[in-house]
């Protein structure tokens, strides 16, 4: 028996294609996967508190911030390392003018905004010239927030800064 030219079977090459679109799928179910990992294992639980009645204030907000505004007040924020998460905290503050402002008290807030257990209050005391120092040691090296609320008998200031503590 002979095999007739037009009887044979040619070999089939693209037995892989329907191979290559489950591994599409996989790879796919595979990245989602891992996604959805890091986003329920990542998330700090850190959200804004009274958040809706922070909303509901915030034009008191904005004539706070025009009255602050009005003062005129110079105040730089300095916070120089000492080593071993310890740290110095100065906050020095002017009036419009360009003058000291002594008899003033000021508070601090420490935030750390990745993280949730580690905010401290810090209480500066007056070092003369309308300067405003605390040393300060904090828990964790890295990135914090400082939230500065300046009373005095001519007004009240606040003001915020990020710095990082290496």
């Amino acid at each position: 028996m002979s095999v007739s030219p037009g009887n044979e079977q040619a070999p089939q090459r693209d037995l892989w294609i329907p191979w290559l679109i489950v591994a599409g799928f996989v790879l796919v179910i595979l990245v989602n996967g891992v996604l959805v990992y890091f986003a329920m294992t990542s998330f700090t639980g850190l959200q804004t508190e009274g958040h809706y009645q922070r909303g509901l204030d915030y034009n008191e907000v904005l004539a706070g911030d025009r009255a602050q505004d009005a003062l005129g007040w110079a105040v730089v924020i300095e916070f120089d390392e000492a080593g071993d998460d310890r740290g110095r905290l100065s906050v020095q503050v002017a009036d419009k003018a360009g003058k000291p402002l002594n008899d003033a008290g000021v508070l601090v807030r420490l935030v750390r905004p990745v993280q949730a257990g580690y905010d401290m209050d810090v209480t500066l005391t007056a070092a003369g010239d309308g300067l405003y120092a605390a040393d300060v040691e904090l828990p964790l090296r890295g990135q914090w927030d400082l939230l500065a609320r300046i009373r005095h008998p001519s007004g009240n200031y606040s003001t915020a800064k990020r710095f990082v503590a290496r």
